[in-house]
C-alpha cells in the first residue's frame, strides 16, 4: 500500500462512521479547553521557538529518564525517519516486511535502494534472517519497528542486541522505532553507539496534531543526525503545548494510565474470536489480525460503524487492525463482535448438518 493509498482509505470513512479504528490515535485529547487557552495565550509567538524548544526537551528527558542532550524534536517522527535516511541511506535501506510503510516511500523519494527481510506465514521475525540481510544487501541503515507496526508484536531484548551487535560491525546505522513503546513492557534497550531511537507524542501522548517527534542518539551519530535538522524545527505552539502535557506528572500519569486501559480492553474485546482469528498478542494500542475468517468479520464490523485498517499488499493478505476507541463505547464494541462470532457459529452449525 502507498502512502496515497493509506491516507485516502482513513480520510474516506472519517465523516461518514462512529467509529474510526483505523489511525491508531487517541480518542480523546489530554488537554482541557481551559489549558490550551491558557498555553495559546501565553505562547509569544511573535518571536522564535528557541526557548520553548529547550523547555520542552528538558521536560520530555526528566519524565522519561533521559539526556535532554541526546533528545532531538522535529516535525512527528516521519521527518525524523526521512532525515535519517538522508543523512545514513546513501548505500541503501534495509527494513523488516512488513513494517511503517514510510521507510521504502522515503527510500523511494530520494532514489536509494530498498530491500527487505519478509516474516514468516505468521508474521513471525528471524533475527539471523535479517542479519543475514545485512551481508546480502549491505546497506547502510536498517529501520525496525519495536513494538512492532503493524502487527503489535514486541521484540525481545536479545532479539534487537543480537540485530544492534550485528549492525554495528558492519558499521552501519541501526534505528528502532518506538512511536508506541508507552504501551508496551520495559525491556533493555540496546546502548551501541550506532543505534538511533524514534518516538512520537502522536500515540499514547494523545496529540497527533500537534506533530511533535522525537529522535534519541549520542555522539557523532546525533550531530551527523541534527546537522540537517532546521534551525527551528518545531513552531512554538505545538511545544507549549506539548510542554504543557509534562507539567503535572501525577495528572500524566494518570492519562498514560488510561490509555492503557484502552489497549487491555480493545485486547479483551477481540479475543472472543481468538478461537475463529489468528490475533496477535500486542504490546501496541491496536490489535492485529490475520486468516481466513477476517474478512467476512471487518465486512460484518464495518457494516455497525467499526472502520478498520485493511491490507492489500504482498505479504499482508486476508489482514486487518483495529486501533482503540473510547471507554464508554467498548461495551458496545464487545456485544458487536460477539454478535458476529454467534452469528459464524450458527451458520457453521447449519452447514454442517446439512452435510449430512
Amino acid at each position: 500500500m502507498t502512502k496515497n493509498d493509506y491516507l485516502s482509505q482513513i480520510t474516506s470513512v472519517v465523516n461518514d462512521t462512529q467509529f474510526i479504528m483505523n489511525r491508531n490515535t487517541s480518542p480523546i485529547r489530554p488537554l482541557s479547553d481551559q489549558a490550551i487557552i491558557e498555553v495559546v495565550l501565553d505562547t509569544p509567538y511573535n518571536q522564535y521557538p528557541e526557548d520553548q524548544e529547550a523547555k520542552f526537551k528538558e521536560a520530555y528527558a526528566d519524565y522519561n529518564g533521559f539526556d535532554a542532550a541526546n533528545v532531538a524534536v522535529a516535525n512527528g517522527s516521519d521527518e525524523w525517519i526521512q532525515k535519517l535516511i538522508i543523512q545514513f541511506g546513501k548505500g541503501g535501506v534495509l527494513a523488516d516486511a512488513p513494517d511503517f510503510f514510510m521507510y521504502e516511500d522515503y527510500s523511494k523519494q530520494l532514489g536509494y535502494a530498498f530491500h527487505s527481510i519478509a516474516a514468516n506465514e505468521n508474521y513471525a521475525f528471524s533475527a539471523s534472517a535479517i542479519i543475514h540481510g545485512l551481508d546480502q544487501y549491505k546497506p547502510s541503515i536498517l529501520f525496525i519497528s519495536n513494538p512492532h507496526n503493524p502487527t503489535g508484536q514486541q521484540f525481545s531484548s536479545l532479539f534487537l542486541q543480537n540485530i544492534a551487535d550485528a549492525c554495528q560491525a558492519r558499521d552501519i546505522i541501526f534505528v528502532i522505532d518506538e512511536a508506541y513503546v508507552e504501551f508496551a513492557d520495559t525491556y533493555d534497550r540496546p546502548k551501541n553507539s550506532n543505534v538511533v531511537y524514534i518516538r512520537t507524542l502522536s500515540k499514547i501522548y494523545g496529540i497527533a496534531g500537534l506533530r511533535v517527534g522525537i529522535a534519541l542518539a549520542e555522539g557523532a551519530v546525533y550531530d551527523k543526525l541534527v546537522e540537517i535538522n532546521h534551525p527551528y524545527p518545531m513552531n512554538s505552539l505545538s511545544l507549549n503545548l506539548a510542554s504543557k502535557l509534562f507539567e503535572d506528572r501525577a495528572k500524566l500519569d494518570d492519562w498514560i494510565d488510561y490509555q492503557k486501559d484502552l489497549q487491555i480492553q480493545l485486547a479483551k474485546a477481540f479475543h472472543q474470536v481468538a478461537d475463529l482469528i489468528d490475533i496477535v498478542p500486542s504490546k501496541t494500542n491496536f490489535v492485529f489480525m490475520y486468516g481466513d475468517n477476517v474478512d467476512a468479520f471487518v465486512t460484518f464490523l464495518t457494516g455497525r460503524g467499526y472502520i478498520g485498517r485493511t491490507y492489500e499488499t504482498d505479504g499482508i493478505v486476508t489482514a486487518a487492525r483495529f486501533s482503540i476507541i473510547d471507554k464508554k463505547d467498548y461495551p458496545q464494541l464487545t456485544a458487536t463482535i460477539k454478535e458476529w462470532r454467534d452469528q459464524f457459529n450458527n451458520e457453521r452449525t447449519a452447514n454442517e448438518r446439512n452435510q449430512y
